[in-house]
């Protein structure tokens, strides 16, 4: 599949650790555009993630956190252009029995260029509904569902995934299809190695731009390199990938879809305003505060 959503959020505690921190930053070469040869895009993208977890009781966790990313299209001959997000989480875990674990989530957000005054374009609201069901404590399912009001038309991504640690706590699988999966393993104490895949769906008001629509589409396959510290609960993860069918593209602001479920579009199709560049490499670090549930 294309053109997926990433903004998703995994404290469902399936596995046996919370990130209460993640702070990324990633950076391409500059991108050749197949029409255009004498411009060439970088982008950069830097985002801040938040998670708070209020414990209730055994059953009851209120969730809270913050996520902030702003995004930067550098173009050749020297000039660029900023996108953002602000995005509070606000919502619940609750544990419906001994084997079925439920989190709600309500997630309002900005999201434009920040260049002029915020308008009611600027907002987009958007949640999420997630089960777990504990098969054993080695092995978990995910169903659930999440839809946000995108400045293109209603957008609703159905999810499927599931959580597995091997006998020997050395093999790690964190599926969450189809917006990400992770895939690593143990090589010692604090190293590990994996394959990590993120497909992005996300829309921007351009105020600057005639309050035009961009949006963005990418899936990004990465492997890397993960140390963690259990002394300062740090983890350090150097990453490299490839995107596949990225695009940045502008929409006139009244130029929208009836409806997007995952991949397909429904409605009338919309006209791109600009061009593609090519897909290339893309190079990531994260930094990660990670909080230990359970070592046994």
């Amino acid at each position: 599949m294309s053109a997926l959503l990433l903004f998703f959020v995994k404290i469902t505690y399936p596995q046996q650790y919370v990130d209460l921190i993640k702070i990324n930053y990633s950076t391409t070469p500059f991108n050749r555009y197949d029409s255009l040869k004498n411009i060439n895009t970088q982008v950069q993208e830097f985002s801040t993630d938040i998670t708070l977890p209020i414990v209730i009781d055994s059953s009851k966790t209120i969730l809270t956190g913050m996520l902030f990313e702003q995004i930067s299209l550098i173009n050749t001959p020297r000039s660029a252009e900023y996108y953002y997000t602000v995005n509070p989480k606000i919502g619940l875990n609750l544990n419906h029995s001994s084997k079925i674990t439920g989190t709600y989530l309500f997630l309002p957000k900005i999201s434009s260029d920040l260049r002029n005054s915020i308008n009611k374009n600027s907002f987009q609201f958007g949640g999420i509904v997630l089960l777990s069901i504990k098969k054993s404590h080695l092995f978990k399912y995910r169903l659930g569902i999440y839809a946000n009001q995108e400045l293109f038309g209603p957008f609703v991504v159905p999810l499927f995934g599931f959580y597995y640690l091997s006998n020997n706590k050395k093999m790690e699988a964190n599926f969450t299809l189809p917006v990400n999966a992770d895939l690593n393993y143990k090589i010692s104490d604090n190293i590990r190695i994996g394959l990590a895949f993120n497909a992005i769906v996300k829309s921007f008001l351009a105020s600057s731009m005639n309050n035009n629509t961009l949006t963005k589409t990418t899936n990004e396959l990465f492997a890397y390199f993960q140390f963690y510290s259990p002394k300062y609960r740090i983890l350090v993860e150097p990453q490299i990938g490839h995107t596949i069918g990225r695009s940045f593209r502008m929409y006139n602001s009244d130029d929208k879809l009836d409806f997007k479920l995952s991949a397909f579009e429904f409605g009338s199709e919309q006209k791109q305003l600009n061009f593609d560049f090519k897909d290339g490499y893309v190079f990531k670090i994260r930094l990660v505060y990670r909080f230990v549930i359970d070592n046994n």
